[in-house]
């Protein structure tokens, strides 16, 4: 059988492709999250989230594909995940 891939609560690609964020603590927890590319290569990180939802436009992966995440909630990993941008043509 083959595995069904689950999207996470917190990190996720909306209808339009964007990378969308949710973190209902925000503001009361301090978040962190570092981005990579499928091969584990760091691509960037967002520290000291403050905002409940918010997104985060696809140019900044500069290509489609699969990335990897770390979601830290106050220098804990909450959660490691990934998610799939869609190529735009």
């Amino acid at each position: 059988r083959t595995p069904v891939y689950v999207p996470s609560l917190y990190v996720y690609t909306n209808k339009d492709g964007y990378v969308k964020v949710s973190l209902p603590e925000a503001g009361n927890k301090k978040y962190n999250i570092r981005f990579y590319e499928e091969d584990d290569t760091f691509l960037f990180e967002l520290k000291d989230l403050k905002v409940k939802t918010f997104k985060i436009d696809k140019a900044n992966f500069f290509h489609a594909g699969w990335f990897r995440f770390e979601l830290l909630e106050d220098g804990k990993v909450l959660e490691k995940h990934k998610f799939f941008l869609e190529s735009d043509f």
